[in-house]
């Protein structure tokens, strides 16, 4: 069962849920993905973005995308 961690930020460490909330109402083209990413990688964790800009598959840097 993959659990989606954008919906779940509870299950994540406050530094996590902090940089989420950072990103809360934005309105994300490339470069705030690329933003959020860095923010996201600074606290050990990691995600990707579709071609729409939509940010998805948040994980910890290290373990295994749920899309591949």
């Amino acid at each position: 069962m993959v659990v989606d961690l954008f919906s779940t930020p509870e299950l994540l460490p406050l530094e996590v849920q902090a940089v989420l909330q950072k990103y809360e109402n934005a309105e994300f083209d490339y470069t705030e993905c690329a933003n959020l990413v860095t923010d996201l990688e600074a606290v050990g964790y990691t995600c990707d973005y579709y071609l729409q800009a939509e940010p998805f598959d948040l994980r910890k840097i290290g373990e295994p995308s749920n899309y591949e």
